[in-house]
């Protein structure tokens, strides 16, 4: 069985590096999870008098004002089955700030007709967008998010998020780097940072509503 990021790269998935096929190879058969610690390096950008707006999307998990260095992350991945079947990996993001914790959240999907990933983004699923993802020459993974739609239907102007992750053999951990840019308002958020990741035994049991956490 092919996990939902082997399907969409095909045989450009052998070209990642062998942390990163390890991590990004993870189906539902496996019954593992991946816990992801680090640090973010800095999370910035959005002009201080706009950020309060942010807030709007805290509530889903889509989106947050608060800024700094040095930042205290974590990450999971569940690979499960949705409600329609189809293999999901979510992708559980926590920012640990001095007065809050901070949620941005997404399930990802392999659409068969569209043959690319899909996004389901924050707690309610809402809000997706279709992903270009391929492999850097130093076997990195490179995703970009394309335009977003609103419960599958209506099209809206919003933030392109592009992901990238490499792993630092120095390190025995990934560097990633997250950028969302919004067509009028520039950089809305970018951090960057390292993460150690390692594999745990996962049931059924252990998956929240929809992979994502409260």
């Amino acid at each position: 069985m092919k996990s939902i990021y082997h399907r969409a790269l095909g045989e450009e998935f052998h070209n990642l590096h062998p942390e990163l096929q390890k991590k990004y190879g993870l189906t539902s058969k496996q019954n593992l999870m991946v816990l992801g610690q680090g640090r973010m390096t800095e999370i910035r950008g959005t002009h201080p008098l706009l950020r309060p707006f942010l807030q709007m999307g805290s509530k889903d998990h889509l989106v947050f004002a608060e800024r700094g260095r040095d930042v205290p992350f974590t990450l999971e991945n569940y690979v499960y089955d949705d409600e329609k079947g189809r293999e999901t990996v979510s992708w559980i993001r926590r920012f640990f700030f001095p007065y809050a914790i901070r949620g941005f959240d997404a399930a990802m999907r392999y659409d068969e007709e569209k043959e690319s990933l899909v996004d389901d983004l924050g707690k309610s699923g809402l809000m997706q967008t279709e992903l270009d993802i391929h492999v850097t020459v130093e076997g990195g993974l490179y995703m970009e998010s394309k335009a977003i739609n609103v419960n599958g239907g209506i099209s809206m102007t919003a933030p392109t998020t592009s992901v990238y992750e490499h792993y630092d053999e120095e390190e025995e951990a990934f560097r990633i780097h997250v950028h969302a840019e919004h067509p009028w308002l520039g950089t809305l958020m970018m951090y960057e940072g390292t993460v150690h990741t390692e594999f745990l035994p996962m049931t059924y049991n252990n998956i929240p509503k929809r992979g994502v956490l409260e």
